[in-house]
């Protein structure tokens, strides 16, 4: 498995364009395996990614080039409230899924002052994801349909 040289920092307004293009084709697969092409991640608006961004819920993952800052490959959306960060849309380029990205972006979506515990969800057929929370020591506490998607709700103690 390759190691690549990455930078995690906040969103631009200039990345908008970018996240939602890796947005749109990591969720992709995870609509397929559901049977429902208007999951949110694939209909949300540029604007809608903006707005987010503005608000300073937005990191991304970035591969390094020579020192300087390449091809935008991730995003994670995090949002403190009360103690606990509640954590979504993270995203990783199809062709670099399994490379531990996803695991240094959700580790540094956790890594709120203040969190105590982390919480997030993810599709029941999503088995990837399901396992990278897993491994990350995440347990289910909660599922609810949506759709024609049962969302799996999964929480961590981060102290």
């Amino acid at each position: 498995m390759p190691d690549y040289a990455t930078v995690i920092r906040p969103a631009l307004i200039g990345d908008a364009g970018e996240i939602l293009t890796v947005q749109r084709a990591a969720f992709v697969a995870e609509a397929q395996s559901h049977g429902d092409p208007w999951l949110p991640p694939l209909t949300e608006t540029l604007d809608a990614v903006a707005a987010a961004i503005g608000t300073g819920a937005v990191l991304v993952l970035r591969l390094v080039n020579d020192g300087r800052e390449g091809r935008l490959v991730g995003a994670v959306r995090r949002e403190l409230r009360d103690d606990t960060v509640h954590i979504g849309r993270l995203v990783v380029a199809p062709d670099l899924q399994g490379h531990g990205l996803g695991s240094r972006l959700l580790a540094a979506a956790e890594g709120v002052p203040g969190a105590a515990t982390a919480e997030l969800f993810t599709g029941h057929l999503a088995t990837a994801n399901l396992a990278l929370y897993g491994r990350r020591g995440y347990v289910e506490f909660g599922r609810r349909a949506s759709g024609k998607v049962e969302l799996v709700f999964l929480r961590k103690p981060l102290t």
